[in-house]
């Protein structure tokens, strides 16, 4: 699975590094695998820079912003091979390198954290290969297949429900009139998500199940004022 990231340098730098420690990683049968267990701690001692990332709500400039952009393509890469997803989060807000639902937020502080696992239910070992360039990251998973053939496994996400955005954060501008209300950031909506398993056989769908429901926050309006 292929996803494509911003020109932020130190974003791309936290990517490549959190890709490059689950590169080659091999997970026997029955052996569950842990992102934040694999990558450890996000910290500038391993070469992570700061970059926006989500803290309760809020956009910060965080060492590792931008790691959840391979745990997120990890986790299609692993539902398509067949693997058993054991634990998944969404993020705060809609992704942008994903389809809203078909994300897997992670955040770790060296104790706990949202994680992102899945178990080897195959009879086999099985390998995880990343490579990055040019704004490209492909995470592939490498063994025997798991599935039968001519079976093929996505993911079907839609939109169920737009969600109210915050209450609007008010900032004062003294250069404005008395009464005049200027909207500098327009509000966004939250969303609320079904996300379906898709089962092919041969190019025709056979069966079509319940995946998970994913809820993103919205965003408050900006709007300034001279009180």
């Amino acid at each position: 699975y292929t996803t494509t990231t911003t020109s932020n340098k130190a974003r791309n730098e936290n990517i490549r590094i959190a890709s490059d420690a689950i590169n080659g990683m091999i997970i026997q049968p029955g052996e569950e695998f842990s992102f934040n267990q694999t990558t450890g701690n996000r910290t500038p001692e391993k070469g992570y820079k700061a970059a926006g990332a989500y803290v309760n709500g809020v956009l910060v400039e965080e060492p590792g912003g931008g790691v959840c952009q391979v745990s997120s393509t990890l986790y299609n890469a692993v539902v398509f091979a067949g693997l058993k997803t054991t634990e998944r989060h969404a993020h705060s807000y809609e992704p942008s390198y994903v389809t809203p639902g078909e994300d897997a937020m992670v955040s770790y502080d060296g104790y706990s954290g949202p994680d992102m696992k899945f178990v080897n239910n195959s009879k086999t070992a099985v390998g995880i290969k990343t490579s990055f360039s040019n704004q490209k990251l492909t995470i592939s998973v490498y063994g025997n297949p798991i599935l039968d053939d001519g079976i093929t496994l996505s993911m079907v996400s839609k939109k169920v429900k737009d969600l109210d955005a915050p209450a609007p954060v008010y900032e004062e501008d003294p250069t404005l009139e008395p009464g005049i209300e200027v909207e500098a950031k327009a509000a966004t909506l939250g969303s609320r998500w079904v996300t379906n398993l898709v089962t092919k056989k041969d190019g025709v769908v056979v069966e079509e199940i319940l995946l998970h429901n994913s809820t993103y926050k919205g965003k408050s309006a900006t709007i300034k004022r001279n009180t």
